[in-house]
């Protein structure tokens, strides 16, 4: 148990310098302004580490006090995360005004259908509600960001790399949280340690892959590029191919938006 434990201080503190490396690469490098759910994200992870690594130091980690700050800051975490996922559909569909309305909505029933989930597993077991909340909300972030990509794909759409590697970050991580979380419901007592472990070697590599993804300078911001009638497109290479702008289009007039102007 003692190597363990060294081994999990070591983990902790190896976390910990990379969270801050990449908190100033994303703001050495401009993309905190782009990206600003995601790096409030990583800024309150930073810090629960922290204040985790001082209570559990304090009060033990198996300790009442550790467990009701561990999940009090996790379901900060969480929703913060939640913020980041958004921000990323947005980076990837927010040119496309009714594509973008359905997908809030989208992501807006998601979270509605998890707090209802939580009630519903909370009346029967009030002690792993909390880790009910955050496996459903895992579930409900893979498979966002599943759909996202798989959307992105079919309909030609480009995604930058550093969103790409974002994207796929978040996912690898929540899944990797689905499968910790699964267990851990039904070996709770036997599984505890290894989980954490688990959960910490996971989010390691993927704040080392979002690191490798914002190395580089933001590129220079442009004007969003204007939907051109059938003519235009006939002409030049389109952005988006047609299938995509007329699925744009029937949104638009479904949601009843204004129509953008060419």
């Amino acid at each position: 148990m003692d190597e363990l434990g060294r081994f999990t201080e070591w983990l902790w503190a190896v976390t910990a310098i990379v969270q801050a490396l990449l908190l100033c690469l994303l703001v050495a490098r401009r993309y905190a302004r782009s990206y600003p759910a995601f790096s409030v994200y990583i800024f309150m992870t930073l810090v629960q580490s922290g204040l985790l690594f001082v209570v559990i130091k304090r009060w033990g980690f198996s300790s009442s006090v550790s467990w009701r700050i561990g999940w009090a800051t996790q379901s900060l975490v969480l929703g913060a995360r939640g913020f980041a996922v958004a921000e990323l559909c947005r980076h990837v569909l927010g040119r496309f005004r009714g594509i973008w309305v359905l997908a809030r909505w989208i992501l807006l029933t998601s979270g509605t259908t998890v707090l209802f989930y939580v009630l519903i597993a909370a009346y029967h077991q009030w002690r792993l509600v909390l880790n009910t909340a955050e496996l459903g909300l895992e579930l409900a972030t893979a498979a966002v960001i599943v759909i996202l990509l798989l959307f992105a794909r079919y309909y030609d759409i480009v995604v930058d790399p550093p969103l790409r590697l974002l994207a796929i970050g978040l996912c690898v991580y929540s899944c990797v949280s689905v499968l910790n979380d699964t267990v851990l419901e039904r070996w709770l007592s036997r599984y505890v340690s290894l989980w954490n472990a688990c959960g910490m070697v996971a989010f390691l590599a993927c704040l080392l892959l979002w690191s490798w993804a914002f190395r580089k300078s933001a590129p220079q911001r442009v004007a969003d590029p204007l939907f051109l009638d059938r003519s235009a497109y006939l002409k030049i290479i389109p952005e988006m191919n047609w299938r995509l702008r007329s699925l744009n289009d029937q949104l638009i007039r479904f949601w009843r938006l204004e129509a953008p102007r060419t």
